[in-house]
């Protein structure tokens, strides 16, 4: 893996990068307090065949953050990843997002990367989730993002990221909490450990990123891949269905977990690479 960095409209980006650059693009997205090294265990399977590019989008991780939050609305996520894909020259892409990244892949497949995106895996997420999420499981994330804890040490930094997420998400095994950890941490100004993102990405989210969700959803060329968990409140049974009946040749990869599959293991991971090589 190498660490790279990249200046998009201005904006300073931070990525991580697998694979061969001369190898076929696949691009990473994640969810919208994370960061790009939750993709580690993917973007390290797949890099034998494809370059893995796994962007910390502003706000988070080691990217740039806004001085407007309303820098880090949908659509201007939308267009900055458009630029990134320009900038690093990246056709004939593959797309794996995850929550929020797979919405902006949706956005994306289905409007200025249309010609560009070839496949699109989404993890748990559905074209508009603010109308078809359980309304109590959205309401935790919006409550929780805007108010980052702030403690002493990485070890209780862990402890929270455990309850916080552990509910939910896929197994992960003692090692692969405290990498997610110690990935997506940073020092405040007085020397405590705080989750990596600005509390203010969240501010500007419910702005669109390209008209109806549905319409959009239904317009993707792109061959398709929906992973989902069983238990997920983010992406309950009935979006799931409507989402398989606009778009009928979407496959599917069902984990028995919450929101989100963490695409860590091999029952997870093989699937798409089976998915991408076809």
């Amino acid at each position: 893996m190498e660490h790279r960095f990249v200046t998009v409209d201005g904006t300073e980006l931070h990525y991580s990068e697998w694979g061969d650059e001369t190898a076929p693009p696949v691009v990473c997205a994640h969810g919208l307090s994370r960061v790009g090294r939750d993709f580690d265990p993917i973007a390290r399977s797949l890099s034998d065949t494809y370059r893995v590019l796994c962007p910390d989008l502003p706000g988070r991780g080691l990217s740039e953050w806004y001085g407007d939050p309303a820098g880090y609305s949908n659509q201007a996520m939308v267009e900055l990843l458009t630029e990134f894909c320009d900038v690093l020259d990246l056709e004939s892409i593959r797309w794996i997002g995850t929550s929020m990244g797979g919405g902006l892949g949706m956005a994306l497949a289905g409007g200025p990367l249309a010609d560009r995106i070839t496949h699109l895996v989404v993890n748990d997420i559905s074209p508009d989730p603010v109308q078809d999420a359980d309304e109590e499981a959205l309401g935790r994330i919006i409550k929780y993002v805007p108010h980052p804890p702030t403690v002493s040490t990485v070890t209780e930094l862990e402890a929270y990221y455990r309850e916080t997420y552990g509910p939910f998400f896929s197994e992960m095994t003692d090692s692969e909490w405290r990498r997610f950890t110690v990935t997506s941490a940073r020092r405040t100004d007085d020397g405590r450990i705080t989750p990596a993102y600005d509390p203010r990405i969240i501010e500007s989210l419910d702005e669109d990123a390209s008209g109806d969700p549905w319409t959009v959803w239904e317009s993707i060329s792109a061959a398709i891949c929906i992973v989902y968990g069983t238990d997920s409140k983010i992406l309950p049974r009935e979006p799931l269905e409507a989402m398989l009946e606009h778009q009928p040749t979407a496959r599917t990869v069902e984990v028995d977990c919450g929101h989100a599959p963490a695409l860590n293991v091999d029952e997870q991971r093989e699937p798409i690479a089976e998915f991408f090589s076809e």
